[in-house]
């Protein structure tokens, strides 16, 4: 359950306020300030003229709204009120530059104890006169209620810095003058962290580190904010509040709670969760501790938010209970619970909130899972699958909310916290039937085949990087039942064939699998497809679809992938400043099987200018080799296989150096999976445990995403199979730190950063000569090294033909 804040210690902010000790008000998104009063002076003519300084905030804020008396708007004209309160009362105000140009100024300029060294530097404030007539028709109650609407501070965005991965933009965190706008409660819990300086002083907020923010959840935090419309708004004090209950408050506005990982701030937030592992009984080493249900007194069946509201004058008061009619029948009798959220100011959200704390409390909290260091890479805020039935926990989802390492074990030791899928769209939808209380009972599963209706299959072409390839694609959606996956299955269609005979392993997708793309297949040539679901660790029976047949494709498509995939071995080439290029005798090797071919070398005496750019290739279609006729061309697409020239061999490329230069060196083509990591990386496998690079061998089976599916719901996990591996050593690698994990590898190798980035970019040359491990994964292109996605060849996104 997230963690209850105290709620502010600094007052009321609608009334306007004398108090030394509350510290500087801190103004969060779009909200009302009354002010803090920190002078007061009679003076004037009979002391007829009275002027208030108050200040509304640290500065500085976007904008100090319209100035309301009585809630009502009064308008000025250059400082002078006109209208009702013409002649009789003035304003100034300032938005907290620091420093501040000058001081603000009454209507008769200074006055006693306030002069132009009155400087308010940082500090949103304004300066309020009245004048007092002497039969009181103006102010016949003294002084009237003032406040004004304001939009606070600015927050860092690390999704608009470039420098953060993934990021772009020029927003930097500890440059205040780069920071944005913004009413998201993740970027102002980041911002609070970090602290606000001025003047090379902390004046707000914890002051922690870069290096102590674990910045990748709270940009994960913060777009399940901006899709969910959650806002942050309100004043909070920098001495009366403490500073992490202040961050508590902030990120109970967004459904979060902050917690301390690995010596970091990281932060765990209600959102629905795709389970990234598993955890069996083979991973316990220890006493598991399960509650059987969650304890009476945390099941609340009633919830009573309360929040601030502009149409109640800007005061914090309890919505309608919403009361959850299952939950009641089961508790026996109503059961509310009231809680205040101090910085929400909208009904909808304040009651999604108030939900989520209700079913959260229903939850099985306290779930202990002692477990070997092989499951040492999860971290709180994970969800993780237990299927663990001497526990009675059967395909059970948890998330992980705190993680203990034992040195003398060797283990790592999980708190978790049952995790029920449906309680997010019920929250979040006011509707619905709700979830219900989880206790250790194993319900009966629905193992019934998918619908025939929800999937459909059919032959197809596909093509990347100019090479075709045929494919049987799946289409459809899961049913609603609670999913673990979505399990692909083919087999060549056989009249009669045994059902469960002969099916092939077309990989095991996340629940929101909407098309699958099948390759290990044969052109022209009829297969069955089956879709199975995985419910509680257990697959549902069969729904078979087809017969189709794959996708047809010339002859010559098969060889024209081998081409493309094919490189040489022992080649080298070089250019003179004459424009010469000689290029040795090597050996071609393709990745079909078909034998290897001698190529003779040759001089190509081409006359190009120094500093000319070509790429080279040859045409050899009937992969026969020996004495080839080379070319050169300008792009080096142009020498590489494509429909149009399906025999074409790729060899590399030539730079003609300037005249006196010695021969340069060209750029020659490579093993597949060009790409690589160094052989100690960890490497995610199928059964979510970790294995060095150097240790991967074909057939072996990884856990990755699809990098076509990348924007799927389920993220496109599932289990693919590696197709080739090849340790090499090479001095071209890069050490890069991405979400807080590092990663090594060679400088063209893409990881993914919300969009894909070769180290070179984010990371820094390691000196030396490094063992790297070339892997190509089928069909998924990718795969997990050391929790950061890896792409393991260059490949353009396929395209149906």
């Amino acid at each position: 359950m997230v963690a209850q804040p105290k709620g502010s210690l600094g007052g009321n902010p609608t009334e306007f306020t004398i108090d030394k000790e509350s510290g500087i008000p801190y103004a969060i998104g779009r909200t009302y300030s009354a002010g803090k009063v920190v002078h007061r002076q009679y003076y004037g003519s009979k002391n007829s003229l009275e002027s208030w300084v108050a200040v509304h905030s640290l500065g500085p804020i976007k904008s100090l709204g319209p100035f309301q008396v009585s809630k009502a708007t009064v308008p000025f004209q250059n400082g002078a009120a006109i209208g009702t309160y013409a002649g009789y009362m003035w304003l100034d105000q300032q938005l907290g530059a620091c420093p501040e140009a000058r001081a603000l100024q009454g209507p008769q300029g200074p006055f006693p104890g306030w002069g132009p060294s009155s400087k308010l530097s940082g500090l949103a404030a304004d300066l309020w006169t009245l004048k007092f007539d002497t039969k009181g028709k103006k102010y016949p109650n003294g002084v009237p209620e003032r406040g004004r609407i304001l939009e606070g501070v600015f927050v860092y965005d690390p999704r608009l810095d470039s420098t953060y991965p993934g990021g772009s933009g020029p927003c930097r965190l500890g440059q205040e003058a780069t920071y944005v706008y913004s009413e998201i409660p993740a970027l102002h819990a980041i911002t609070w962290a970090f602290g606000r300086v001025q003047n090379g002083t902390l004046v707000a907020g914890g002051g922690m580190k870069v290096v102590g923010i674990d910045l990748a959840p709270f940009v994960e935090w913060a777009n399940v904010c901006e899709a969910n419309s959650w806002k942050a708004g309100g004043i909070v004090y920098t001495s009366a509040d403490n500073d992490w209950d202040i961050l508590k408050m902030i990120c109970q506005a967004g459904g979060a709670e902050p917690m301390p990982v690995g010596g970091q701030l990281s932060v765990t937030f209600n959102a629905p969760r795709v389970s990234i592992g598993t955890i069996t009984s083979a991973d316990i080493i220890g006493d598991i501790d399960v509650p059987g249900t969650a304890s009476r007194r945390a099941r609340r069946n009633t919830v009573i938010p309360r929040v601030r509201l502009e149409s109640h004058g800007w005061e914090v008061v309890p919505l309608n209970a919403i009361a959850i009619p299952d939950y009641v029948a089961v508790d026996g009798g109503s059961r509310p619970k009231e809680i205040t959220f101090p910085l929400v100011q909208q009904v909808d959200q304040g009651a999604q909130l108030g939900l989520y704390e209700i079913l959260n409390g229903r939850e099985l909290d306290g779930i202990l899972l002692p477990c070997n260091a092989t499951m040492i890479g999860y971290r709180p805020g994970d969800c993780l699958t237990v299927d663990i039935p001497e526990a009675a926990l059967v395909g059970r989802n948890v998330v992980v909310r705190n993680r203990e390492i034992d040195m003398s074990t060797v283990g790592v030791t999980f708190t978790c916290r049952s995790e029920t899928a449906s309680k997010h769209s019920f929250a979040l939808g006011h509707g619905g039937t709700a979830p219900p209380t989880p206790d250790l009972s194993i319900p009966e599963l629905d193992l019934s085949a998918p619908d025939a209706s929800d999937w459909t299959a059919n032959g197809a072409v596909l093509s990347a990087n100019g090479v075709s390839f045929p494919a049987v694609i799946v289409t459809g959606s899961a049913d609603d039942r609670p999913l673990a996956g979505v399990l692909f299955e083919y087999r060549p269609y056989t009249a009669g064939a045994d059902p469960d005979v002969g099916w092939s392993g077309g990989g095991l997708d996340g629940p929101g699998i909407t098309r699958k793309e099948i390759t290990s297949v044969t052109s022209d040539t009829q297969y069955e497809v089956a879709v199975r679901y995985m419910v509680g660790g257990t697959y549902s029976d069969r729904l078979v679809v087809g017969p189709v047949t794959a996708g047809v494709f010339s002859a010559s498509g098969g060889a024209q992938a081998a081409i493309a995939t094919s490189f040489p071995i022992g080649l080298t080439m070089s250019a003179a400043d004459t424009g010469a290029v000689a290029i040795s005798a090597h050996t071609r090797r393709y990745t079909d099987g078909h034998v290897d071919v001698a190529v003779n070398g040759a001089t190509i005496n081409t006359g190009l200018e120094p500093g000319a750019f070509r790429a080279i290739g040859y045409d050899d279609e009937e992969r026969e080799g020996g004495a080839v006729a080379y070319q050169l061309f300008e792009d080096d697409i142009d020498a590489r296989a494509s429909p149009d020239h399906p025999g074409r061999h790729y060899l590399g490329y030539v730079i003609i150096p300037t005249a006196g230069s010695p021969p340069s060196g060209g750029g020659g083509a490579a093993p597949p999976g060009g790409y690589c990591v160094t052989t100690d990386t960890p490497i995610l496998m199928a059964d979510g445990s970790e294995k060095p690079a150097g240790e991967i061998v074909v057939g072996d089976c990884v856990r990755t995403r699809h990098e076509l599916r990348l924007n799927d719901v389920a993220g496109g996990w599932g289990i693919y199979p590696v197709e080739a591996v090849e340790i090499v050593e090479s001095e071209d690698v890069w050490e890069a730190e991405v979400g807080g994990r590092m990663l090594r590898a060679t400088g063209d190798h893409l990881v993914y950063t919300g969009r894909w980035r070769p180290m070179r970019e984010i990371g820094a040359q390691v000196a030396g000569t490094h063992s790297i491990v070339k892997m190509t994964v089928t069909d998924a292109h990718t795969y997990v090294s050391n929790g950061i996605l890896s792409h393991n060849i260059k490949m353009d996104r396929s395209v149906e033909v």
